[in-house]
């Protein structure tokens, strides 16, 4: 198929979700369960789609930290003042590579949530562009 824009997917979990890397998704991907893997079948047909692993009952910041992570390839960081204010650490898991390679503005990100995977998408976005103190 031939579009004028090709930009990755990424679909993000809702509460209690799974993705890549859950040994739950190789028997009943979240995207699809019982019917087999939307983002195989997607990817089958020339689209790229990510289903990234996030926090399953984390705050939508949290959430939103760990999925950064995940696409730039680094070491998730939910800040001091979130972390000091909500009594938890500072730093979580180290993602040796990115989701996927390029990320950035040449090359932008499709975001799909589901439910709370909404709300993960949207605070992403909002800290991307306006930041936190």
């Amino acid at each position: 198929m031939n579009f004028k824009t090709n930009y990755p997917y990424v679909f993000v979990h809702g509460m209690f979700g799974f993705g890549d890397g859950d040994m739950l998704h190789d028997y009943m991907p979240y995207w699809g369960m019982m019917a087999g893997s939307l983002p195989a079948y997607l990817n089958d047909r020339g689209f790229q789609v990510y289903t990234p692993k996030v926090g399953p009952a984390s705050s939508a910041w949290d959430r939103a930290c760990e999925l950064y992570a995940q696409l730039t390839g680094t070491r998730v960081d939910y800040g001091v003042a979130h972390s000091k204010k909500f009594g938890h650490k500072r730093f979580g898991r180290t993602f040796d590579k990115p989701l996927f390679e390029g990320w950035g503005p040449e090359k932008k990100v499709n975001f799909f949530g589901h439910s709370f995977g909404g709300a993960t998408c949207r605070i992403l976005s909002t800290l991307m562009a306006q930041g936190d103190a």
